[in-house]
């Protein structure tokens, strides 16, 4: 949008996420968005100069950088592995925490994030069972002091305790309040460095986070190497799940853990949970939960019999 104003640029983007918004709404079957999304377009515009992705024109809006063009491009020509590979390499080179949080998920394994029920929310035994997988034999104690401290309150006050307390322990080196944490799930979730996913543990559920990334190879044949240049001139090296659907051998693979997804799953009257199948295989297989999406599509387009 050369030639106009920086409102008119943060009206025009706010729009068009909107807009976004409401039609993902509409095809996921989600409820319809809340907010008028009146101030994203400013928040837009000011990351994608922290990524120097653009820049701010003296009297006019924002316009599009070499690198921001070199996005674009990409963007446009349907490039997406190459312009996932730009944007993991920005994020991570960016933003430390987010780096952390990674970094604490592959170290980890995974973080348990407790989901708390209301009729349960005052029992030692039950919270401690939520902490467990993270605290193993301190969750006992740890489980009698947040009820001590958090006397009277209601279960989702418990439940934000019970998380900020399980990432106090899983991510060390920087604090992270658990909306911030929530927040930056999500992001990386869309960047591929994360999957979430519902988890039974002992009597209770959490929310499950761990990484299909990892650290050192060798990995599964499509983690592929990504080193990220940091500001203290050494580098951070990760390996990207980055498997191509159109293989045939990842095709099998796909099918033979759909298969033991289906013989370990209970199915309800002959029909399994997608979601369920989909948690199962990704974990299995390490791969983003995107990615088995599309490797789905691959297979009853050529018409696979299971």
């Amino acid at each position: 949008m050369p030639g106009v104003t920086r409102d008119e640029q943060n009206r025009a983007l706010s729009r068009s996420v909107l807009k976004y918004a409401q039609d993902k709404a509409l095809r996921l079957m989600l409820p319809e968005p809340r907010s008028g999304y009146e101030t994203v377009g400013e928040k837009i515009c000011q990351e994608l100069a922290h990524f120097s992705f653009a820049r701010s024109t003296t009297g006019r809006g924002y316009e599009l950088t070499e690198s921001g063009k070199t996005i674009l491009a990409l963007l446009n020509q349907r490039k997406n592995v190459e312009l996932r590979r730009v944007m993991a390499t920005v994020h991570l080179q960016t933003y430390t925490n987010l780096r952390v949080v990674v970094q604490s998920h592959i170290a980890q394994k995974a973080i348990f994030s407790p989901t708390v029920e209301v009729a349960h929310a005052t029992e030692r035994h039950y919270i401690a069972s939520l902490l467990r997988p993270t605290l193993g034999d301190a969750a006992d104690a740890e489980a009698e002091a947040v009820l001590e401290r958090m006397r009277g309150c209601a279960a989702k006050k418990i439940e934000d305790a019970l998380r900020q307390t399980v990432l106090e322990h899983a991510i060390q080196g920087i604090a992270i309040s658990v909306a911030l944490f929530r927040s930056m799930c999500d992001r990386l979730v869309s960047l591929r460095l994360l999957n979430t996913m519902r988890a039974t543990v002992d009597s209770g559920e959490c929310s499950k986070s761990y990484s299909p990334c990892v650290e050192i190879h060798p990995g599964r044949k499509w983690h592929n190497r990504l080193d990220v240049p940091l500001s203290s001139g050494t580098k951070y090296t990760i390996y990207l799940s980055e498997p191509n659907m159109q293989d045939e051998e990842t095709q099998h693979d796909l099918v033979q853990e759909l298969d033991s997804g289906f013989s370990v799953l209970q199915d309800q009257a002959g029909y399994y949970d997608l979601p369920d199948v989909r948690d199962f295989v990704c974990e299995r297989l390490l791969i983003a939960e995107a990615a088995f999406d599309e490797g789905i599509n691959v297979l009853l387009d050529q018409n696979w019999t299971f």
